[in-house]
């Protein structure tokens, strides 16, 4: 008889950790929203640099997450960051879109080219961690 092997993360543990992470990285972000406003309300201009710090908080948001999600599989963190990274680029780029931020396809391509490979490393840092 043939023993089988089981895959090392099922599909409910990886539903699991890429909410985890996601909790995370949502956390992040309504931080970073709230560190702004205040910095606005406190008289400091930033509106030059307004995509910079929307681009950024959504990379760190991504690392962050991804390394939640890896730390919550402890198996295969690379597959959780890409699950996580495309999860979070996605929607951040519809609602970007829908709140009228002008966007083109490429550079949102892009962007989530980057937020691919930053999801993997902090998938992977998350596994060691």
């Amino acid at each position: 008889m043939v023993k089988q092997e089981r895959p090392a993360v099922n599909s409910r543990l990886a539903l699991t950790a890429v909410f985890a992470g996601l909790r995370y990285a949502l956390a992040l972000l309504l931080v970073a929203v709230f560190l702004l406003a205040l910095t606005y309300w406190l008289g400091w201009d930033w509106s030059a640099y307004e995509q910079t710090i929307y681009t950024y908080t959504i990379y760190t948001a991504v690392v962050l997450g991804a390394m939640a999600s890896g730390y919550k599989a402890k198996a295969k963190g690379w597959l959780m960051g890409i699950i996580l990274a495309v999860s979070v680029w996605l929607f951040f780029f519809i609602i970007g879109r829908l709140c009228g931020q002008e966007q083109r396809i490429s550079e949102g391509l892009i962007n989530g080219a980057i937020a691919v490979l930053l999801g993997i490393v902090g998938g992977v840092i998350g596994i060691n961690l």
